[in-house]
């Protein structure tokens, strides 16, 4: 792996570009003060993660807002994507009323700058009835998300919203293509054959947003020629760093800066993968 780069990580990964930039979204599933701090030493080499916070652990965990705040004041994040947390839906029976859902959303809106639309993991009839109930609720732009049973499927829900007008309410890249994001990329959907054929099966106007997916996919897609289709990614491959890694390779003291090691860590491995 080279060495990590704060320049070189700004110019080839977070920012929005065509044909190779994909931007790391740093998936949160809480706020502590360890990743406060090493967000914040992060910042002072030079590197302002982006991040993604969900809306069903906001809820859960509401002393993450003030800290989320706080980051944004300080200048010390990238970008933030909220999202629904549809993956609760599924894994822990919790559910997002897509109206309470925009509600929230709009209530701190100076703190995202994308929002994720709720959507149904397997389930693009669902998928796209939530989409709806939320962009009647919500005024701004946001980023709506594909389901489906197979790649036929992913391709069918793009047609229902670009009927319904959804897409035109997707945030854009730098070139002006929509931003759509991909879910449902779980278990052998995460492998990078599938994703491939899923990227070559819908249309190339699109931008894409790969939920879940790690640095193999993006080592992969690379070398296939396909990562110009993906504007961003979110990962909570980081945390892994710091389970695995904390003593055996970084000889962390301590959590902050294991958090702050293993972050270091991921975006090298993630400006790696881009090349």
């Amino acid at each position: 792996m080279p060495p990590f780069n704060p320049r070189y990580y700004q110019s080839s990964i977070s920012h929005w570009g065509f044909p190779v930039s994909v931007e790391l979204f740093l998936v949160l599933p809480d706020l502590g003060g360890s990743k406060v701090e090493a967000l914040r030493s992060l910042c002072v080499e030079g590197v302002r993660a982006s991040v993604l916070v969900s809306y069903t652990v906001l809820r859960w965990k509401p002393g993450m807002m003030p800290r989320l705040s706080s980051l944004r004041g300080e200048g010390c994040l990238g970008r933030v994507m909220l999202d629904s947390g549809a993956y609760h839906l599924m894994r822990l029976g919790e559910r997002v009323d897509p109206g309470e859902y925009a509600e929230f959303a709009r209530s701190a809106k100076e703190l995202w700058d994308i929002v994720v639309a709720p959507d149904a993991p397997g389930k693009p009839g669902e998928t796209l009835e939530r989409t709806l109930e939320f962009a009647s609720s919500y005024s701004g732009s946001f980023m709506p998300v594909l389901q489906g049973e197979d790649e036929e499927g992913y391709a069918r829900l793009l047609r229902s919203f670009e009927r319904e007008g959804l897409t035109d309410r997707a945030p854009r890249a730098s070139e002006g293509r929509p931003v759509i994001g991909i879910g449902g990329l779980d278990g052998e959907r995460k492998r990078v054959g599938y994703v491939s054929r899923l990227l070559k099966r819908l249309p190339e106007e699109y931008s894409y947003h790969l939920f879940g997916v790690g640095i193999r996919v993006l080592r992969g897609l690379r070398r296939r020629g396909l990562l110009g289709r993906v504007y961003s990614v979110d990962s909570s491959g980081w945390l892994a760093e710091i389970w695995f890694r904390r003593r055996t390779v970084y000889g962390a003291s301590g959590v902050v800066e294991a958090n702050l090691a293993a972050m270091r860590a991921y975006i090298g491995k993630a400006q790696a993968a881009v090349g």
